[in-house]
């Protein structure tokens, strides 16, 4: 059984409405084999121990509740067709996690309590390894791919919550994060020139890797810098009244807290966010000055010690509710966060990285992510197989803000493919809040 730390600032905010679970999607050169996915999955279960858990709850001495994990030895539920399982219940014989299978498509759902984006791509680059094995070239090589069979680091274990603050931080709020001090954004929750639609919507977006890359080295970019750069000029577009009401259009990218935490193996869930605001001054140079701007301001949040400051600050914020003695009190003073988002960031991007698949690569089509948050706008980018998929997942009953992005990405001469639009649908959780073990 272990208590959970850094687990807590999702266990809190989690609800029927905010989900808060990922579904990243591999399809494949062929129709998938069902046995030979089952052998994959369960080779693969044996290497990542510490993701077969289920979540319990306990009582201290003085009643106060507190989340742990117990170890399940259940095996992960495999299902047939594109419909999720509900996480954290007999659905998903109580995992955090689900897998799924239908044409030649395999998908992943996990929640963020458990990994991120990170953690998950190591675990399908395995679960990718052992089914190509199988199924193409039982000789296929494992360089860079986690496998059943080795040795595992007491790192990928670790909890950074559970190490020693930096001297420098080791007094509560001894740096300021300098997210605190921001303007005011576009709201897109309340300020949208769309209506708000019942429920969000998925457009899958395609562009060609070597073109995406070539544009990124010319204006000496990165692919998250420039596509947060398009998006928040798509949104510009739209607000051209930003200057006099006095609300600037807001990305917040989501950030690997690994490097800085001196952490790189460790599995849990580690994602801050950076702010990067699109000024009336800056939205009239050139796209040139714009990217190094994002790049710098990139820069300044994403070094060593900001990240620190954030994550120790979060994680004070998490001690403070602790002293609240019920899991649900927890949950109603945290409600506020999804309110106070819209009005720290127009939107959300999120860029993993290129997937790294390995030579098991040879096999995919595609990879695509979906997820979800309080921003009425997310963009989850996939890298692999020599495409970018964008996921613009969205709220809005026009396609306003679709037109205007894809604007910019062929201003920028980019070809976009709209190759998918569906209703969003991630993995219902269970109310793991009443589950007194």
């Amino acid at each position: 059984m272990k208590r959970l730390h850094i687990e807590r600032f999702y266990l809190n905010r989690l609800d029927d409405e905010y989900p808060m679970t990922v579904r990243i999607t591999l399809r494949l050169r062929d129709a998938v084999d069902e046995g030979m996915l089952r052998e994959a999955l369960e080779a693969t279960r044996q290497r990542y121990p510490y993701l077969c858990v289920r979540l319990g709850v306990v009582r201290d001495d003085d009643l106060s509740e507190h989340y742990v994990y117990e170890d399940n030895p259940k095996p992960w539920v495999l299902s047939a067709g594109q419909q999720s399982v509900r996480l954290f219940g007999d659905e998903a014989n109580g995992h955090l996690l689900a897998f799924a299978w239908w044409d030649d498509c395999v998908a992943l759902d996990f929640s963020h309590v458990l990994i991120d984006g990170d953690a998950a791509y190591r675990l399908l680059r395995t679960l990718l390894n052992e089914y190509c094995r199988r199924h193409y070239d039982e000789g296929l090589s494992r360089k860079d791919v986690w496998v059943a069979g080795d040795d595992i680091s007491p790192e990928e274990y670790t909890d950074p919550a559970t190490l020693p603050r930096p001297e420098k931080l080791a007094q509560p709020s001894a740096v300021q994060h300098p997210q605190m001090q921001r303007p005011r954004v576009v709201n897109l929750s309340t300020e949208a020139v769309s209506p708000i639609a019942e429920r969000k919507e998925t457009v899958l977006i395609r562009l060609s890797e070597d073109q995406m890359m070539e544009r990124v080295w010319a204006l000496d970019a990165t692919p998250a810098t420039l596509l947060a750069l398009l998006l928040t000029r798509a949104i510009a577009r739209l607000h051209a009244d930003s200057v006099t009401t006095g609300g600037i259009p807001t990305v917040c990218v989501a950030a690997n807290l690994r490097r800085a935490l001196g952490v790189p193996l460790a599995h849990h869930s580690m994602v801050g966010g950076l702010f990067l605001p699109l000024s009336s001054e800056l939205a009239e140079k050139g796209i040139v000055e714009q990217v190094q701007a994002f790049r710098q301001m990139v820069a300044a949040q994403a070094s060593d010690e900001q990240l620190q400051a954030y994550f120790w600050q979060t994680q004070e914020r998490m001690d403070r509710m602790e002293l609240l003695p019920t899991l649900r009190a927890r949950y109603e003073a945290f409600a506020p966060v999804n309110t106070l988002m819209g009005q720290m960031a127009s939107c959300m991007l999120s860029y993993v990285g290129k997937a790294r698949l390995g030579t098991a690569e040879q096999y995919v089509r595609e990879m695509v992510a979906e997820a979800d948050s309080a921003y009425m706008l997310v963009l989850e980018v996939s890298a692999a197989a020599g495409r970018f998929t964008i996921s613009f997942t969205h709220r809005f009953a026009t396609d306003a803000y679709l037109d205007a992005f894809l604007d910019e990405l062929r201003a920028l001469g980019l070809t976009p493919e709209v190759a998918d639009r569906h209703p969003l649908h991630l993995a219902p959780i269970t109310d793991y809040r009443n589950n007194k073990s």
